[in-house]
């Protein structure tokens, strides 16, 4: 089992959890083993997981601190009904078989005026709902921690990725094959230029969301890493935000450790078209050396090789919660649709109006603005009309209304 470490920060306080806590899918869970007891919680009782073969696999702690366990899941190995600050306590979540499917937790909830972070399910693939909702992602397990931290009028948001591969920070050319040749068209990336490394307002090449120049993946998520974000301070169930449901993309501040770019190469010579992203050649090894300015890596993080920190800027209002999506894609490309992981994390943002720390240079700058609609292309959820009256053939996705020909 592959476990890894959502660790989320109020003055940074870590939650340990499988990866099932965190919503989302394990390659490594196919053996079917017993489930691990959750440890008893202080919180309030919530919600076995499912597991994904219909049998055992009972996560989660009660009021009482009994804990399930069963045949063929895997559950939490993080404490269950963990409290910070008084926030109410986290379920453990059954864990996947071979379908690789996490469990679902129980309700989180954020408390009034409590400043706090708290594990969730992302809750998806689901069988109902948009065609983004029904998209597997295969590599949640290259996010090894997020900590959201800080207060109005701006939080800061940070991931702690792992792979055996470096971080695919962007789409720096597009190949674009026809029965006249081929065209290509570059566009900046940052580059790596010592190992470990560092970048500030980071290039993240092609950032169109339609047409050969697209730097999507097959399913249309963001090659880049990007965060999604969703106040539910009046829903605490809103998930509108999601890229799921057509939220809008925030790309990163600042990048430490190591990573690398890709191609897009779009052959038209075949019926139908198809799409390929070829990751580059990784550079050196760096484990968690991340380099100067970078945060602390949280204690406890197994290193596969290649290490880095992607942090973001967020805009919050005093007195607010939030729900946080990051998505990145690893890399090596080798699945249908793009190698991707996602997380997610609610952050209580209390009462607090202090700045939260942003790393080692003080207060962060803003967040780089979002990409924009195509031209002709109607913008969809937060910014445009609702996502269900895109027009047919088309899905809300990342605030457009694009072409509906994602790859599950």
């Amino acid at each position: 089992m592959t476990t890894r470490v959502c660790g989320f920060g109020v003055g940074v306080a870590l939650v340990a959890a499988s990866l099932a806590d965190c919503g989302g899918t394990s390659k490594t869970a196919s053996s079917g083993n017993g489930g691990a007891t959750g440890s008893a919680g202080t919180g309030s009782s919530g919600t076995a997981g499912a597991n994904a073969s219909g049998t055992g696999g009972a996560g989660g702690s009660t009021a009482s601190g009994a804990a399930g366990s069963g045949s063929g899941g895997v559950v939490a190995t993080g404490a269950a009904g963990s409290t910070i600050s008084g926030s109410a306590g986290m379920t453990g979540a059954a864990g996947s078989v071979s379908t690789g499917q996490g469990g679902k937790p129980g309700i989180v909830m954020c408390t009034p005026g409590v400043q706090a972070a708290l594990i969730t399910d992302c809750g998806y693939p689901t069988t109902t709902g948009s065609s983004l909702a029904k998209v597997t992602f295969s590599e949640n397990e290259v996010l090894a921690a997020i900590q959201p931290e800080g207060g109005a009028p701006q939080g800061t948001v940070r991931l702690f990725y792992n792979d055996e591969h470096a971080l695919t920070l962007g789409v720096r050319s597009v190949v674009v094959k026809t029965a006249g040749g081929a065209a290509m068209m570059d566009y900046p990336v940052s580059a790596l230029m010592s190992v470990p490394g560092m970048v500030t307002n980071a290039q993240l090449g092609t950032t169109e969301l339609m047409g050969d120049q697209s730097g999507l993946d097959q399913s249309l998520r963001p090659i880049w890493p990007v965060l999604y974000l969703t106040d539910i301070t009046s829903d605490p169930q809103n998930r509108s935000g999601d890229w799921q449901q057509g939220g809008v993309p925030t790309g990163p501040n600042d990048v430490f450790g190591t990573w690398k770019s890709a191609v897009r190469t779009v052959d038209k010579t075949v019926t139908p078209n198809t799409i390929v992203i070829t990751p580059d050649k990784d550079p050196a090894k760096n484990m968690w050396d991340l380099g100067a300015g970078a945060d602390p890596v949280p204690a406890g993080l197994k290193s596969d090789g290649y290490g880095a920190e992607v942090r973001w800027t967020v805009a919050i209002a005093k007195g607010h919660s939030y729900r946080v999506q990051v998505i990145v894609h690893d890399g090596d490309q080798n699945k249908g649709g793009g190698d991707c992981g996602e997380a997610c994390v609610l952050f209580c943002a209390g009462g607090s109006d202090a700045t939260g720390a942003g790393g080692q240079g003080g207060s962060p700058p803003p967040p780089p603005p979002p990409p924009t609609c195509p031209t002709g292309v109607q913008a969809c959820g937060g910014g445009g009309i609702e996502p269900t009256s895109c027009p047919a053939g088309t899905v809300c996705a990342n605030g457009c209304c694009l072409i509906d020909n994602i790859i599950p």
